[in-house]
């Protein structure tokens, strides 16, 4: 009773964080479920269509609707407290106009573009279908988002997440289509809840086109598309890479270690949640000193965890996969040893979103983007698809050395004199972490060594367990 208390205490803005972070969890967490199930249902060339497909939608979606769900809607919308359900249907209308235009340079090249996404014409367009309609329940997640009405959300989001995997499953089940049944699937649910709130947003806005939001959003969201496309080049160019070069099985072997591993992720978005915010608020008096601090402790957590899914590699393949995707091991931890660099660029890209240095930012995405296409192109036919790992560690310490040049370059803008983060400390703690994951990968032939290690790495964190509670509470 005491807690439910607290609970009804709390301002609507900490319940809505509160619960989106929990449904965030839920989402990811049911992703990473469905996955050994995948892997047993489908071959491994089978599971890498599937996953190839996923890397074309994300790349396509960003032609075919400017994203314009993204960074120009809620801005507008927290702006334009009046006029939000007009805004909103001229937003679709836009969206659609582009997805039509796009959709009709497909019909003049389709025998190209069905080639080169490895789909047939049917499966297109329904995958056009979704980048028309879909977009409509980010819009609506998004204001809901902004106006902290978050049940309903989260609720709609719970049932996507349960709807797609198991429709998915009986098609596999009930079909011969195999990783076609995934893919139509998923266009299928996701394409029927994209059509409710598109019909539901259109009748209420009644707004088709608007000269002014139109303008505005195509001045906003154009200029960005570099650094959209460059950070789904980044995360998803290497499984397209793949599969041209290796065929589908291997793309498939390396879309299953990637998922695995990215499962660090959740934690990521977990501890940004909080540290985005507190950071900016360090900067904003510019206090420097528990940045440091908090920033060093973070780092030393998440080096951790990066290294334990290292040493339990081996484990987590044998649990979640089968022998087919036994080299996927040797992937793991190069992919989680990427995710720690994420981490660290991201704390010297904040310095420069919070001085609206927007265009060091794109430039960084984009030389990275550019960087591991090019390494791709050199070392995946020479060392295959674990190959590809490494060049995406090279592409994630090149992204994060860049951000740190450009974070100097803003602080000597601002006018700040000494050090926003114990940058000698990172880039030790950084060079000591990669070398002792590298090393991990020595103990997978040694059974005994690598639960030592395991049990001393758990006994550490046990140990200092508050230190780290103490940590994430300081954010708060």
């Amino acid at each position: 009773m005491r807690l439910w208390n607290k609970y009804k205490s709390l301002p609507v803005q900490v319940k809505a964080s509160i619960w989106y972070t929990i449904c965030n969890f839920f989402q990811k967490g049911i992703s990473f479920i469905v996955v050994p199930i995948y892997v047993r249902l489908l071959t491994t060339a089978e599971y890498g269509e599937w996953s190839v497909f996923q890397s074309w939608r994300d790349i396509l979606i960003i032609f075919a609707s400017l994203n314009l769900y993204a960074g120009v809607y809620t801005k507008t919308i927290v702006d334009n407290v009046e006029d939000r359900d007009r805004y909103t249907s001229s937003m679709q209308g836009l969206g659609t106009v582009i997805s039509i235009i796009m959709l009709t340079i497909y019909y003049f090249m389709h025998d190209w573009c069905n080639k080169r996404i490895g789909l047939t014409t049917p499966y297109v367009l329904l995958l056009f279908l979704y980048f028309i309609v879909y977009p409509a329940f980010s819009f609506w997640g998004t204001r809901q988002r902004v106006e902290y009405k978050y049940m309903f959300t989260i609720l709609v989001t719970a049932l996507i997440s349960i709807l797609t995997p198991v429709v998915s499953i009986a098609l596999i089940r009930l079909t011969n289509l195999r990783a076609k049944a995934m893919i139509l699937g998923y266009l299928l649910v996701q394409c029927c809840v994209g059509l409710v709130f598109y019909i539901y947003q259109f009748c209420k806005g009644k707004c088709f086109y608007h000269k002014d939001y139109w303008k505005y959003a195509l001045e906003f969201n154009i200029p960005l598309i570099p650094h959209y496309l460059s950070l789904i080049v980044l995360g998803q160019s290497d499984r397209i890479m793949i599969q041209r070069f290796c065929g589908d099985s291997d793309a498939g072997i390396y879309s299953f270690a990637y998922q695995i591993a990215s499962a660090m992720s959740m934690f990521l978005s977990a501890i940004n949640g909080s540290r985005v915010p507190w950071s900016y608020e360090q900067l904003k008096m510019r206090v420097y000193q528990q940045l440091k601090k908090i920033s060093n402790a973070l780092c030393i957590m998440i080096g951790a965890i990066a290294l334990m899914a290292a040493l339990l590699a081996p484990d987590i393949i044998s649990i979640l996969g089968t022998e087919d995707y036994k080299l996927a091991t040797y992937v793991i931890p190069i992919v989680c040893l990427s995710v720690y660099f994420t981490f660290v660029y991201d704390l010297f890209c904040s310095v420069e979103f919070y001085y609206g240095e927007t265009k060091y930012i794109m430039l960084a995405s984009v030389l990275g983007a550019i960087s591991n296409v090019v390494l791709n192109e050199v070392f995946i036919p020479i060392g295959g698809f674990i190959a590809a790992a490494y060049t995406t560690l090279a592409s994630y310490v090149l992204f994060m050395f860049m951000h740190f040049l450009f974070m100097r370059k803003v602080m000597n803008n601002q006018g700040i004199e000494g050090e926003i983060y114990d940058t000698k400390f990172l880039g030790l703690f950084s060079v000591l972490l990669t070398i002792t994951v590298f090393m991990s990968l020595l103990t997978y032939k040694n059974n005994m060594v690598r639960w030592m290690l395991i049990m001393v790495l758990y006994i550490a964190l046990f140990i200092f367990r508050n230190k780290i509670i103490n940590v994430i509470k300081s954010m708060r």
